[in-house]
This record gives structure tokens, C-alpha cells and sequence, in this order.
């Protein structure tokens, strides 16, 4: 039934009051007024449509994690202090090796890294004592700061020479 058939159905084919016209309506259960102006009223088509859109929405959320966002921190957090981690081991090794050891990793191996950590200023605390303690103990570690002795086979010279002196001492025979 089209619009006005319903309405002439309704109203009769005679001229209504005011007071006539919203005592039929308010009397009839199959018509309803509204005032479309103001948004109230969505097309059944534009409704079937935004349903069909969140249906998938929400498929597509099915699989969502809410807690993504601790994860994230989490795995952030864990990566950040893997670096931080890295980093005061790369800071304890050069300061081993500029201690002078002949091994850092035997060095190393001989710190109780339990009682080493970061500094607040950024230096390392627990670590220098515990050098200077092998230093004393076990001085095999370290490089000497003496000169390394020279081969003496008796003669002239004081030692072996050098592969890379030998044409100067063969000029100064007059071997050359």
C-alpha cells in the first residue's frame, strides 16, 4: 500500500481540524508521526548496511588481544634493559682491558660480577678493588710493565737483533 492510500484510508476523503487530524492518529495503531529532520528516522537500507559493517568489524576483532598494550611495554621494558645489560658488559670489559689484562675473558672470569654494578655517575662501582686485588694475586693475568727480557747469546751485542735492523748493522760492517 503506497502513501496515500494509507492516508486516505486513515483520514477519509474530508477536510479534518487540527484537533480531528491528531485525534485520528493518536487513534490508529499502524501509522506513526516523527520528525525526520532531526535524524531520528534511518533508512532500512543505510541500517542493513552499517550492520553488515559492524558484523565485520567485529569478525575482524575476533582475533584482537586486549592486552596488547601491557605486552608491548613488557616487550619494550625486556628489550630495553637486554640493551642497558649489554651495554654495562661492553663498559666492564674496556675497563678490564684498560687495566692492562692480558685476557679480558680471563679476567673476567675471576670477578664476582655479583658485587659489580652501574654507578650512579655512570662508572662502575665493585670493579677496581677486585682488579687491583688480582693485580696483587694473580699478576699472570695482567701485562707486565716491564720491558720483556732480550735473548743474550754473549758477544758484542745485547741481544738478538731485529729482522728489521739487520740492513743498518750489515752497513755498519760494510757488508753491504
Amino acid at each position: 500500500m503506497d502513501l496515500m492510500e494509507m492516508l486516505k484510508a486513515l483520514f477519509g476523503g474530508e477536510a479534518l481540524t487540527f484537533d480531528q487530524f491528531a485525534e485520528k492518529i493518536n487513534q490508529s495503531s499502524d501509522v506513526k508521526l516523527g520528525n525526520l529532520a532531526g535524524g531520528q528516522y534511518v533508512d532500512k537500507n543505510k541500517y542493513d548496511d552499517i550492520s553488515r559493517q559492524l558484523e565485520v568489524a567485529n569478525a575482524n576483532l575476533a582475533d584482537y588481544d586486549p592486552e596488547w598494550k601491557s605486552k608491548l611495554e613488557q616487550a619494550q621494558a625486556d628489550g630495553e634493559k637486554k640493551l642497558n645489560d649489554y651495554k654495562f658488559d661492553q663498559s666492564v670489559e674496556k675497563a678490564i682491558a684498560d687495566s692492562g689484562a692480558a685476557d679480558v675473558f680471563s679476567v673476567k672470569a675471576n670477578i664476582d660480577m655479583s658485587t659489580v654494578a652501574p654507578g650512579e655517575d655512570g662508572a662502575i662501582s665493585g670493579l677496581s678493588e677486585q682488579l687491583e686485588k688480582l693485580k696483587s694475586e694473580k699478576s699472570f693475568l695482567f701485562k707486565s710493565e716491564a720491558p720483556e727480557p732480550t735473548l743474550n747469546l754473549g758477544g758484542s751485542t745485547k741481544g738478538a737483533i731485529r729482522k728489521d735492523n739487520m740492513d743498518a748493522v750489515k752497513r755498519a760492517m760494510g757488508l753491504n
